[in-house]
């Protein structure tokens, strides 16, 4: 295969939505192979400088890789050698490897590596302390981003390669935004890497970048803030929130306020070390307000959205999951009836679009159940979509045979006895 352009993903523990994600930033014609730990892009038409950046508001993937070129388990060690020899570092290199598709003994090779180099004069220091991947929190105490390097051996059926790190998680930064968060068990906490997931899946990145005609996300449930925070995090300039709790309200216009104050402050120090911003403000709006999601149809003159911005505005939303239910609570009865509760709440709300002649795409979670093993979906969400003129998108192409029946795919903690059901939903042609 033509290595040019080509960057490999390692998908995170729901590695069905990262790819889903991966797809629908880069299209599906970029998209090249994959496995459950990493997928191969072939992206033209950016710099590696700008997918580093872009890697930022990714939520599924671990590591963004830019492939150098053909390599096998055989060669690894040779081109890792040929590859450091050709980049003429100057002082102290230190380097880790990774291994992906292969077993490989990777501090053993490391150390075989670092003795080769350092008898034809190089300094060099090896990273890897065992015989496996490092974490995306030891790539970033080790700055191997900035001060060393990380190669990595790819291997996706008969393909083999040679690539290496370009950025990773920055996994300090979803701690901060998600802990900053009340542990309010009613009003659910979505994490922040799976409301990117979801941001991304709604809407390409492309149209994220569109100055004439920018994005807007309406979160009809904002809870916590996470969706509205997120957005303004991966650049997105319109974003609106509503609620029914007034105390909701106050909670998210504080905390947007209070986090758009802080990268303002953040921006300015960057420029002044003559670095460039990777965040503009200037252009931001935002309005939040209190409103039951029912009457979706008058949030247009509450949030004072204008037409324009409303015709391209999309919606990125978790409503109520259910009630939290241990393990040896759970049943079929109560998950019965938890769906009737979500039947009429849902029924209303999908009403309130169709009268606010709502027109882009929506991303959702809805609850399914785990009882012990067996899933039980709230399906009628389906019909009551079908009911009010709307349907449900393919997450991922229906010939890779990963989504659900229903096109969904699905996000679920070992120890979750609910999970969330994420769904694409768009107004019917």
């Amino acid at each position: 295969m033509n290595t040019k352009n080509l960057y490999a993903f390692t998908l995170g523990r729901e590695w069905k939505i990262s790819l889903a994600e991966l797809m629908a930033i880069f299209g599906t014609e970029s998209y090249q192979s994959h496995t459950e730990t990493i997928a191969i892009f072939q992206i033209v038409g950016y710099s590696s400088e700008q997918l580093q950046r872009k890697f930022l508001t990714i939520g599924g993937s671990i590591r963004i890789i830019e492939v150098l070129w053909d390599s096998s388990a055989a060669t690894f060690p040779t081109d890792v050698i040929e590859y450091i020899k050709i980049s003429k570092p100057t002082g102290k290199i230190d380097f880790a490897l990774g291994a992906y598709g292969v077993e490989f003994r990777l501090s053993d090779i490391g150390l075989r590596i670092k003795q080769t180099l350092k008898e034809n004069g190089t300094s060099i220091r090896l990273v890897n302390q065992l015989n496996e991947n490092i974490n995306a929190a030891s790539f970033k105490k080790e700055k191997l981003s900035k001060t060393g390097y990380e190669y990595n051996l790819i291997v996706i059926g008969s393909d083999g390669y040679i690539g290496r790190t370009l950025a990773c998680q920055d996994i300090d930064a979803y701690t901060k935004r998600d802990t900053a968060k009340s542990r309010d068990m009613v009003t659910g906490m979505m994490p922040p890497k799976l409301v990117q997931m979801m941001i991304n899946i709604a809407i390409a990145w492309e149209k994220i970048s569109n100055k004439t005609n920018p994005v807007s996300i309406y979160d009809p449930f904002c809870g916590l803030w996470t969706t509205l925070i997120e957005a303004a995090n991966m650049g997105i300039s319109r974003v609106y929130g509503s609620d029914l709790s007034s105390d909701m309200v106050r909670s998210t216009e504080s905390s947007l306020a209070e986090y758009i104050a802080e990268e303002r402050v953040w921006q300015e120090r960057i420029l002044k070390v003559g670095g460039t911003p990777n965040k503009d403000f200037s252009d931001f709006q935002s309005s939040i307000t209190q409103l039951d999601a029912r009457e979706v149809s008058i949030a247009k003159s509450k949030l004072a959205i204008p037409n324009i911005v409303f015709e391209n505005i999309t919606i990125v939303s978790e409503w109520y999951l259910g009630e939290i239910m241990r393990p040896h609570e759970i049943t079929l009865d109560k998950a019965k009836e938890e769906r009737r509760k979500l039947e009429r709440m849902y029924n209303d709300f999908f009403a309130g679009l169709t009268r606010a002649k709502f027109c882009k795409s929506i991303v959702m979670t809805f609850p399914f159940w785990n009882l012990n093993g067996t899933y039980s979906y709230f399906i009628e969400i389906y019909d009551i979509l079908d009911k009010h003129w709307f349907e449900v998108v393919s997450l991922l192409p229906w010939e890779m045979k990963l989504n659900t029946t229903k096109w969904s795919l699905l996000y679920r903690r070992e120890s979750q006895t609910v999970g969330r059901e994420i769904i694409k939903i768009v107004p019917k042609k």
